[in-house]
């Protein structure tokens, strides 16, 4: 029982291990380039933001 719950799970996740792994990076960048100034944060923030909506857009024509 224990054994289908955790293949379960790592199935789930393993789906999805690109996209986690493709989020962390961009949050991150964006956190370095926080410590760097406020002003390159912002500009980080817009930029993931354009990256992360483009390539949603890209998902869905997929689908």
């Amino acid at each position: 029982m224990i054994k289908n719950l955790f293949t379960a799970i790592f199935t789930a996740i393993w789906k999805y291990f690109d996209v986690i792994c493709f989020l962390g990076s961009i949050g991150l960048a964006v956190w370095a380039f926080f410590l760097l100034s406020f002003i390159a944060g912002l500009f980080s923030v817009a930029v993931s933001l354009v990256v992360i909506g483009y390539l949603s857009e890209k998902i869905a024509s997929l689908q």
